[in-house]
């Protein structure tokens, strides 16, 4: 009988770590020419523009956001209303009446609107929206991340380590696997964790997640485009064309707003109309059975 034979093989990979070094070089490269344009929206032009639009149309981004605000409050009262006439089989006149008598006489515990809304909307009317499926990749990103930003760990908090991790927390909220992966990237970019001499597993894997980065900036790019602050300390010679298009833009959303808040006006004016009318002939027959 002859004995087992046992062989060591020994791999040299250095050509594949060179070889994934490079491609991960590339992929880094393109990503960060799209992330300058994204960081540059984000952190210039949009506030630039802002500072821009209330310096410029003071008046009418004052009555837009009043006129959001009143138009907000009164959908949103008018819906529940709605939704709760659905479920109920009650009219809503008469729950918008309940709803404007407990405006005037709160509940003696301090309830607030809110715990109020919050109190109606816990049930079969507003069903509470379902938490986001997440793969298994984001959970893994997400693991990382938390284990090297958390406050705990150790090192100096700086704002940009708090913008981070708060930009963390809301990509796992949104249960964005390229989000997440686009934040792990620019950590490792910063901190030089990634090298040539790292393993080819990490690198490639490395790579994959540089392309999830890369998609999520360009989806951003791609609604920035089409924004008015897209560019805009950049073409200060198009500023009287902006100018017109701007004020244009705040005319027409103010007309629309105004249109949509005669409509909501109109039908609590219907609810409360009715039931005017029905309190003068309750009152009238009061009279006539205390005459007689």
């Amino acid at each position: 009988m002859t004995s087992p034979r046992r062989a060591l093989i020994v791999i040299d990979q250095r050509r594949l770590q060179g070889a994934a070094w490079a491609e991960f070089h590339t992929a880094r490269k393109r990503l960060e020419k799209a992330a300058r344009d994204l960081h540059r929206h984000e952190e210039i032009d949009s506030p630039a523009y802002e500072s821009w639009l209330h310096r410029t149309f003071p008046l009418l981004v004052t009555r837009l956001r009043e006129m959001r605000g009143e138009a907000d409050t009164k959908a949103r009262r008018i819906q529940m209303v709605q939704a709760m006439a659905y479920t109920s089989g009650r009219s809503p006149k008469r729950l918008w009446r309940e709803q404007l008598e407990r405006d005037k006489n709160p509940t003696p515990t301090g309830e607030s609107e809110a715990d109020a809304d919050a109190e109606v909307d816990d049930g079969a009317i507003f069903p509470p929206t379902p938490s986001p499926e997440r793969s298994g990749t984001a959970r893994d990103i997400y693991r990382r991340l938390v284990q090297r930003l958390h406050p705990d760990r150790g090192g100096d908090w700086t704002p940009a380590r708090e913008r981070l991790w708060h930009e963390v927390q809301q990509a796992w909220a949104a249960a964005d696997t390229d989000w997440l992966a686009r934040l792990e990237v620019d950590w490792e970019t910063a901190h030089e964790v990634l090298g040539p001499t790292s393993p080819v597993s990490r690198l490639y894997r490395a790579i994959e997640e540089l392309h999830a980065a890369r998609r999520d900036t360009e989806r951003k790019l791609r609604e920035y485009r089409s924004s008015s602050p897209w560019r805009f300390t950049m073409l200060e010679h198009k500023r009287e064309f902006l100018h017109r298009r701007t004020e244009q833009n705040l005319q027409t959303e103010i007309e629309y707003l105004d249109r949509e808040l005669r409509h909501l006006n109109t039908l609590i004016a219907s609810w409360e109309e009715d039931w005017t009318r029905a309190d003068s002939r309750t009152r009238h027959r009061r009279r006539r059975s205390t005459r007689y």
